[in-house]
């Protein structure tokens, strides 16, 4: 315990700079250079996602169904696998086999589009219709008298 005469003569002392009491500690003798080193460190702002087990399982539905869009039909995949073996094998130039997959697809995406198109032609057609309007891109045919032939 410090009695209150050393507290008193603590207080009377001089009291050296921060800088001169340094200098004095042990393990500081010689360090009389002066030289100070700053240094510069970046502190980038990174957004750290919070992300709850719902936010997981979400995800993971989004995709598994995008994944499954993009796997061929089981019928494709036979014809890939046959055209693969066959290249293998050797029983077909790999070319051959590439160029016959590849027409394949080509063909396949074409007869869709066409199948969309023509079902998006049928609906207009149809929304048309239960509007009660003529419909858009159908020939009207003339009466027809009762030889057949048009008046």
């Amino acid at each position: 315990m410090t009695s209150p005469e050393q507290i008193r003569q603590a207080q009377q002392e001089p009291q050296a700079p921060a800088e001169q009491r340094e200098e004095h500690k042990p393990g500081h003798e010689g360090h009389t250079g002066g030289h100070v080193v700053h240094l510069h460190t970046a502190h980038p702002h990174i957004p750290i996602p919070y992300v709850t087990p719902g936010d997981m399982f979400s995800d993971m539905r989004t995709a598994t169904s995008a994944a499954a869009s993009m796997v061929p039909s089981p019928r494709k995949l036979v014809l890939y696998g046959l055209l693969g073996g066959m290249a293998a094998a050797g029983a077909m130039a790999w070319p051959v086999a590439v160029a016959v997959g590849a027409a394949t697809e080509v063909i396949t995406r074409e007869q869709a589009a066409r199948q969309r198109e023509e079902h998006e032609r049928i609906e207009r057609t149809r929304a048309v219709r239960e509007q009660g309007g003529p419909p858009t891109g159908e020939r009207t045919q003339a009466p027809r008298t009762e030889q057949g032939a048009l008046t």
